[in-house]
């Protein structure tokens, strides 16, 4: 418990040692190697990047035509969106980039349920399942 004193450091000690602990727990967890793998895999891809390098560059080149009406027709710019609109379809539908996505989806469910359950506690309320802007937050 808390004493009287003054605290300087955002955490304790002991916090810290939780916070050590719980990291060791998420490391051990499967869904951690699991998003740790697709992260190096989709940065080793060599095809996905350069997906990628070229949806960039398509994207700086589409903007900047936009800031410049007038060098380019609006058929030139239709096409660079739909060479863009291709790239993007290619891309997600990449084995690496789907791989990726699968990871990150299951690792941020561990997380977002650790976040929850710490704010649980600390509350006494969960957050919402759901989207609050449809019950206005009248939920708890």
């Amino acid at each position: 418990m808390p004493t009287n004193e003054t605290v300087t450091e955002p955490l304790t000690p002991e916090m810290l040692s939780l916070i050590a602990q719980l990291g060791a727990l998420v490391k051990a967890d499967p869904r951690c190697a699991e998003i740790e793998h697709a992260i190096e895999e989709y940065e080793r891809c060599e095809d996905l990047n350069a997906l990628v390098a070229e949806y960039n560059e398509q994207q700086n080149f589409l903007a900047a035509a936009y800031n410049r009406p007038e060098a380019l027709s609006e058929d030139f710019k239709k096409s660079i969106q739909d060479k863009i609109d291709a790239l993007y379809d290619e891309i997600t539908a990449h084995p690496a980039y789907v791989a990726y996505v699968e990871a990150k989806t299951s690792f941020d469910e561990l997380t977002d349920a650790i976040y929850g359950e710490l704010q649980f506690v600390i509350t006494g309320q969960r957050p919402c399942a759901h989207n609050c802007a449809s019950c206005a937050s009248k939920c708890h």
